[in-house]
């Protein structure tokens, strides 16, 4: 019994070594929208990536997914746009999503070269019917 417990941890840590050297290869994301916070209509969507080493990442296929998950409550059903950014250089990508509704979207973005992922993001965005003014 003793040797299958070992034999579990070796396997258990060749994971974990192979889940960390993905990681120091993988690119990072940086998405910020216009307006911020998100309005009803059109909406411009900028995803900057770099590599591992913070360079820009200008030869990338970016993808963007806006999701509002269905609500049973009130029988609403998902809603859901996806694209393509398009490449405007230097590692920057951009593209205009229409929000059709104010709530709360999950917004995925995921970037790849020759088919291969390279990073994706998810983070819940709340769109508003008109944009909430600043606290002063």
């Amino acid at each position: 019994m003793g040797r299958i417990v070992a034999v579990a941890f070796i396997v258990f840590t060749v994971a974990i070594a192979s889940s960390v050297a993905a990681q120091a290869t993988a690119a990072s994301l940086t998405l910020t929208t216009r307006p911020s916070p998100l309005g009803l209509g059109q909406n411009l969507f900028e995803v900057i990536v770099k590599d591992a080493k913070g360079q820009p990442v200008t030869n990338a296929d970016v993808s963007l997914v806006l999701l509002m998950p269905a609500d049973p409550k009130t029988k609403h059903p998902e809603m859901r746009t996806e694209g393509k950014l398009t490449n405007v250089g230097a590692g920057k990508y951009n593209g205009i999503a229409i929000v059709t509704m104010a709530g709360d979207w999950d917004v995925t973005v995921a970037a790849s070269r020759n088919g291969k992922e390279l990073a994706r993001k998810t983070q819940r965005l709340t769109a508003y019917l008109k944009t909430p003014s600043k606290a002063k």
